[in-house]
């Protein structure tokens, strides 16, 4: 049978021959390139591969699914606590990584 692989532009970023190896790779690229796992999860791709090998109950639990996290959880794939989308720290900000924090008041000064 034929592997499913993972692109990103022309480049392969994962593959898989079989539905434990989709789950495990699905998991990693979740936190390392989920906008690629997102594209495939649209598009299709992942679904039709499912059918192909027979996994058709995978398939069907997958269609329609367009969110790396929907998609894991439908497979019962337990994702990393305490990591966002793109493998940050939950804490360090919530979904901007980090990004932006409070301005700080210089003292004496109101605003």
């Amino acid at each position: 049978m034929e592997k499913f692989y993972f692109k990103s532009y022309d480049r392969t970023i994962g593959s898989a021959s079989n539905l434990e190896e989709l789950k495990s790779e699905m998991k990693r690229l979740s936190s390392t390139d989920p906008a690629s796992l997102e594209y495939h999860l649209r598009q299709g791709h992942i679904t039709m591969w499912l059918n192909y090998i027979g996994e058709t109950a995978a398939a069907k639990s997958l269609d329609g699914v367009t969110n790396a996290s929907t998609a894991l959880g439908k497979l019962g794939v337990q994702e990393e606590k305490g990591t966002g989308r793109n493998g940050m720290h939950r804490k360090m900000g919530g979904p901007h990584g980090g990004r932006g924090r409070p301005k700080r008041m210089e003292s004496g000064m109101q605003k």
